[in-house]
């Protein structure tokens, strides 16, 4: 998105990306077309992007190891395999027989009432069948299993279906006075109707039995379908919790072990293990975990991670899903669920159209299908929201979306766990090849959308797999974009995305030493392109974590004249410009002794190159604001600066001076220093332009401006130069600068020049 505020003609957008060009370069022309690139870009928008993405990839949430199997498997040392998929929510076997006696028993024993379930009895007592309609997973076949072995005991047996609705009324029952539980997909249950249900009801009748069907939720109202339909709702996750419980507790166990247990269930990291919204068959797994931790039999770290394998349990059930599916109308809708799910793994807590749009173009790469025709034939009901969220473990939220410099109040769609972004990204690159070949291009695709919303979390997930297997997704999704030539690319989308891959698969440690590696040939012996791209790594967490290595890479970069080649294009500045951005960029991650030190000496060099460099990082961070610190909620240390209330919008030197005398010092005598340089005129009417302006609806940032201008008067003619700029701004004829702001700078800037003059 992008926007202004109005503020001016003569103001550019701020932000990262954002910042003006010092016209220094030799051209004018290339001068004017690098100020139309960046004042393109909106930097706000890139900065809320990257700290909305990081905190999905972070150690704490990233799986650790191979996700679990399908069907036989095992969480540690506790079975979760076939013989436990009915009564802990999951899939039932397909195949068609009676239900095991254990099965029967452990339902028996453990099972939770839910809402209505005395309704669902007597509906089924009297009517011989209910359609229960519900989500996978939430207790549905638990639930039929339960009410059936009531009415027809130690009898209870699982029916198979035909391809429709229809097939459910043909043929004789295998047994009589019996129960059948039948679970319906989604191509049956959508032609289901009353008359079919009448008609089933007749042929249980007959035969003396009761029949439960489940399937997925349906957006037909319940009534649709008599008074034979329930809407299933799964059980309250901590009342099922304690229900499982009291059934870990042995013989041999202590007086007070259910005590311990109940306490160990209401603790805190309990509830983050277990997640905010489990499923009934997750509530089931973490009563057997805690009831092995309370008998000493595992640590409380081996519990937190054995609930994280259950996350991957899920995913994998939900993937494991389409390798039973034919091709037609049936596997196509499985694979645009799958693509929803991938979709927002990648932008989770994003605007629901804009996952919508980015799942509907990978849904495309998996199924082939784009045309008018294919989009006709697709399900009506295959975008219904209220479906789909469920059906995804996912929810709404409020929220805002970054528009320019403003944030705009929108919906916004989120896993209910923030496990899941890395547990279904982790499970299907690992798992998946056919799937994996068709998340390239689709990366490709979303990576040139020029919402930093998209191309910016599509590169963070880029660099996450790239975690997972570096060298192919090196090779085929980050070099090439790093490699890009189209300098016309106005916001050099291209290599900023992969500056971005890069610096996230560089916080695995396995991984850096590769990046670093990297990084330092192309800095070497790369091509413009690529050192454009070492430059941009360096201004992320990378070069953070390693701050006064990442400057002298800087430096070197930020130098190409040093050793410029006669054949070189003269793309240098293009160099220069990125190297100055990441320097400031790693002050307004926190680290702002080590860049103002080092550009008080560049600044002071004798080489012109060094200067220019310092001067290009100066340029930048006048345009910084205060929105910039919020890359430090996600950072390696807890070192974020406190600033005034309201100074997001605040110019970064500025609120960061307003905390600090020392720094207040520093920024000065810095830009005092500039300001007297070459290129000092340019910067300081590009300066005033931008924190003026900021100020001129501000009265606590107009006071801090105003005693900042007071100490920029060091040395004779500085008043002056800078009140000439200052009547430049009052005469502006689209945007004239307000009186009572020109008097109180003017009087600022004479109250300085007193001051230097006395001294």
């Amino acid at each position: 998105m992008s926007g202004g505020e109005g503020e001016g003609t003569n103001q550019q957008e701020p932000g990262t990306g954002g910042s003006g060009q010092p016209p220094s370069k030799e051209t004018a022309d290339g001068g004017r077309d690098a100020d139309k690139r960046l004042s393109a870009d909106n930097g706000r928008e890139v900065n809320d992007a990257l700290v909305v993405g990081a905190q999905y990839y972070s150690p704490e949430l990233a799986p650790k190891g191979p996700t679990a199997n399908i069907g036989e498997g095992t969480f540690r040392d506790v079975h979760v395999g076939h013989r436990y998929e009915v009564f802990l929510g999951e899939k039932a076997a397909p195949a068609a027989g009676p239900v095991p006696e254990d099965v029967l028993r452990w339902v028996r024993e453990r099972y939770f009432a839910i809402d209505r379930y005395p309704e669902m009895y007597d509906a089924l007592e009297k009517r011989r069948v209910v359609l229960l309609r519900g989500q996978p997973g939430t207790g549905r076949t638990t639930t039929a299993i339960h009410l059936l072995d009531r009415l027809a005991p130690n009898r209870v047996f699982r029916l198979g279906c035909g391809k429709t609705a229809k097939s459910l009324t043909s043929g004789k029952l295998r047994e009589e006075d019996a129960g059948y539980v039948v679970e319906l997909p989604s191509r049956v249950s959508g032609g289901l109707t009353e008359a079919i249900l009448d008609e089933f009801r007749g042929k249980l009748e007959e035969a003396r039995c009761y029949g439960v069907l489940v399937a997925a939720d349906d957006p037909r109202h319940v009534s649709a379908f008599g008074r034979y339909a329930f809407n299933y709702q799964a059980p309250d996750p901590k009342d099922l919790l304690r229900k499982h419980l009291e059934h870990e507790v042995r013989p041999t166990d202590p007086a007070d072990f259910g005590r311990k247990l109940r306490r160990l269930s209401e603790a805190a990291w309990t509830a983050e293990a277990l997640g905010p919204c489990p499923r009934p068959s997750e509530s089931a797994w973490m009563a057997t975990l805690l009831a092995k931790h309370a008998r000493g039999e595992s640590t409380r770290a081996e519990v937190e991670q054995d609930a994280k394998e259950a996350v991957g349990h899920q995913v994998t059930e939900w993937f494991g899903e389409l390798l039973g599916l034919s091709p037609g109308a049936e596997l196509n809708e499985a694979l645009r669920l799958a693509a929803f799910r991938i979709a927002l793994a990648v932008f989770n807590r994003s605007p629901y159209t804009l996952v919508a749009d980015a799942a509907e173009a990978l849904s495309r790469k998996f199924t082939g299908k784009g045309t008018d025709k294919d989009k006709r034939e697709m399900s009506l009901f295959a975008d219904d929201r209220s479906n789909r969220l469920p059906a995804l473990r996912a929810k709404i939220v409020g929220g805002h979306a970054t528009f320019g410099r403003e944030l705009i109040p929108m919906e916004l769609i989120e896993f209910h766990d923030p496990r899941y972004p890395t547990a279904v990204l982790d499970h299907v690159w690992r798992h998946h090849h056919r799937l994996r070949t068709a998340l390239e291009p689709w990366f490709a695709e979303v990576g040139k959308d020029s919402r930093p919303m998209m191309w910016v979390r599509a590169a963070q997930a880029t660099g996450y797999l790239g975690r997972l297997d570096f060298v192919s997704v090196f090779t085929k999704m980050i070099e090439p974009n790093a490699c890009s030539d189209d300098w016309d690319d106005f916001q050099s989308l291209r290599r900023r995305s992969a500056a971005i891959a890069l610096d996230q698969a560089a916080q695995d440690d396995g991984v850096r030493p590769a990046v670093i590696e990297r990084l330092r040939q192309w800095r070497r012996y790369g091509t413009a392109e690529q050192r454009w791209t070492a430059a941009a790594t360096y201004g992320f967490a990378l070069g953070r974590g390693r701050v006064l290595e990442a400057l002298e890479e800087l430096r070197v970069l930020g130098t190409p004249s040093e050793r410029a080649n006669p054949l070189d294009r003269g793309d240098d500045y293009e160099v220069v410009w990125i190297a100055g951005f990441s320097v400031a960029k790693l002050l307004a991650f926190g680290k702002v002794t080590e860049v103002l030190d080092h550009l008080r000496r560049w600044l002071a060099g004798k080489r012109s190159s060094l200067r220019r460099l310092a001067l290009t990082s100066l340029w930048h961070l006048t345009s910084f604001y205060g929105f910039e610190l919020d890359h430090l909620s996600v950072s390696m240390e807890n070192d974020r600066p406190v600033l005034p209330h309201g100074a997001q919008r605040w110019p970064l030197l500025l609120a960061l001076c307003a905390q600090d005398d020392d720094t207040t010092r520093r920024v000065t005598e810095l830009l005092a220093k500039a300001l007297r340089s070459r290129d000092g005129d340019d910067l300081a009417r590009f300066l005033l332009a931008r924190w003026v302006r900021s100020s001129e609806r501000d009265p606590a940032l107009l006071d801090v401006l105003a005693g900042f201008m007071a100490r920029l008067v060091i040395h004779d003619g500085d008043a002056q130069r800078l009140q000439y700029l200052l009547g430049r701004l009052t005469e502006d004829w689209a945007d004239p600068l307000r009186p009572e702001v020109t008097a109180r700078l003017s009087a600022a800037l004479r109250n300085g020049e007193g001051t230097r003059v006395a001294a």
